[in-house]
């Protein structure tokens, strides 16, 4: 964790970290000596400006144990905090429609500490873990965790940590860890409403109470002998392991084929946007990935779905127990043909990278144009 001043007005010195990320949030803040911590909280929500989609609202839930007096002159040593963000589906949406399935950055919070001496500016920066993008898109939330630096006050009375503004560097990433199209990119906060509650947390600094006298050490006792059983029993131990889901997930939803020239015909390729099959159900049952594709149409012209071909391949990750299969090269069609499978046995499941090369027979004297399709893929 980083903490860099700016503008200050004070000698005094508190520091407090804040992140929200399109998952997570969360904010540190060293404010207490020795004295007993309380619970304490505050939910902001923020417009942040996303690129794809604009503005778009998210909120932050801030906890902490922090206590209500500090003694002067006296290290505050470090403390935990724990963050839960609520990130919206148009959000998640925006990711998917780049391919993102996870994302990850850092947090930049806008901090006010009201002391006795005037007010202490902070800027603060936080890591955001990476974290899941739920596809199909939906609203989803993020915990986060942080620790405050340890800080020592020179004056006495009333202090008040205002969180009042955040600045996001966020990288969604593929699911094979790259980039997206949207890079890495910065996407400022602000409160909203304006006029929202901004205190986390007041708390006094007292003077520093009179040292105590050391305590004698106590004299060891004498080990006392063990006793002999008098009964025995015994339980029976259970337990469960839940099975999950079969799912598939792909890089992209467009794949931009090689052109062909009018009166020469031949064959447009391209390579199909991966797939991803996650396979957590247990059990013995296999899964099939198939696909079929609609004509491909253009101004006032149709190549039929029988000249599209794939030539398919598939990677199991590490770890799987399913073999699997690819799907035989050939004709894809309106009728559809197999992209991959695993097959039922003893032990299924795993995580499988399914592809394909595309190629499509042009017809010598289609029409110059654009033409499209939609290939459709069904997993059962």
């Amino acid at each position: 964790m980083g903490v860099h001043r700016r503008k200050p007005r004070s000698r005094a010195a508190l520091g407090a970290v804040t992140a929200a990320g399109m998952a997570a949030g969360m904010l540190g803040l060293a404010a207490a000596g020795p004295a007993s911590a309380e619970p304490v909280s505050l939910t902001q929500t923020y417009s942040c400006v996303l690129p794809l989609i604009g503005a778009d609202p998210i909120s932050v839930e801030i906890n902490s144990d922090m206590p209500a007096t500090v003694e002067k002159g006296q290290p505050t040593g470090a403390f935990a905090i724990e963050a839960v963000t609520q990130v919206s589906a148009k959000a998640a949406q925006g990711m998917g429609l780049v391919g993102g399935v996870t994302v990850e950055g850092t947090a930049t919070a806008d901090v006010t500490v009201e002391l006795p001496s005037g007010a202490l500016d902070l800027s603060v920066v936080n890591t955001v873990p990476s974290t899941p993008v739920p596809n199909p898109p939906a609203p989803f939330e993020v915990l986060a965790f942080g620790e405050s630096p340890s800080l020592t006050f020179n004056q006495t009375g009333t202090a008040t940590i205002n969180v009042n503004a955040l600045t996001l560097t966020m990288t969604p990433r593929t699911a094979t860890g790259g980039e997206t199209g949207l890079g890495t990119f910065d996407a400022p906060c602000t409160l909203a409403p304006q006029d929202q509650n901004t205190v986390l947390h007041t708390f006094e600094i007292v003077e520093t109470g009179p040292g105590e006298e050391p305590e004698e050490p106590e004299e060891p006792e004498e080990p006392e002998e063990p006793e002999e059983p008098v009964g025995d029993g015994s339980q029976n131990l259970r337990t469960s392991v839940r099975g999950g889901s079969l799912s598939m997930s792909q890089a992209g939803d467009t794949v931009e084929m090689t052109p062909v020239d009018y009166g020469a015909g031949g064959t447009s390729t391209g390579d199909l946007q991966t797939v991803t099959v996650e396979d957590f159900r247990g059990g013995t049952a296999g899964w099939s990935l198939t696909g079929k594709v609609t004509d491909f149409t253009g101004d006032g012209d149709t190549i039929p779905a029988e000249n599209l071909s794939w030539n398919p391949s598939c990677v199991a990750a590490a770890g799987s127990q399913s073999t699997c299969v690819a799907g035989s090269p050939g004709v894809v069609g309106s009728e559809g043909a197999a992209l991959a499978s695993a097959p039922d046995a003893d032990a299924t499941g795993g995580e499988f990278a399914v592809d394909a090369g595309l190629s499509l027979d042009v017809p010598e004297l289609a029409a110059p144009g654009t033409y499209s399709s939609v290939l459709t893929l069904t997993l059962t």
